[in-house]
């Protein structure tokens, strides 16, 4: 399946209401793309903005969700994990509510549990927020048991 034919909540460890992806646009093994149609229902907005936090999440929920594709390709789990370090974070405007945005991640680095994200959220073809995130990912479930023997 391509990564846009799958429902993000398949994709994504987070439920809702804290889902910030709506669909995953494209995924490779470095890079991925998603979009996110902004709701006023949605937690991260703020007299009809959505906010920094919700920008960051948006990134860091792209890449999760390429994680998730590309571990659900391989049979696996989508697994889990969290962000550990949001760095050089630039917010150039926040978007309205009833708009559309679209993000683009990168992998720079994976070291052990930690992945080194570069990430971009656009709007009407513009950069509106761009930054780097560190997520850790829980190992999977046989891979700590083989870590402990």
């Amino acid at each position: 399946m391509k990564p846009e034919e799958y429902d993000i909540i398949d994709l994504v460890p987070q439920r809702h209401p804290m889902i910030m992806i709506d669909r995953l646009t494209d995924a490779g093994d470095k890079s991925a793309r998603g979009r996110l149609f902004i709701k006023a229902s949605n937690v991260f907005c703020i007299d009809g903005l959505f906010q920094e936090a919700g920008l960051i999440e948006f990134i860091g929920q792209t890449a999760a969700a390429c994680m998730g594709y590309l571990r659900l390709s391989e049979g696996r789990g989508i697994g889990s994990g969290f962000l550990a370090q949001v760095r050089e974070f630039r917010i150039k405007s926040l978007p309205a509510v009833n708009t559309e945005i679209y993000s683009e991640i990168t992998i720079s680095d994976d070291l052990l549990t930690y992945t080194i994200i570069n990430g971009r959220v656009f709007q009407n073809d513009q950069v509106i927020a761009e930054g780097e995130l560190t997520a850790f990912t829980r190992p999977d479930e046989d891979q700590a048991a083989g870590k402990r023997q």
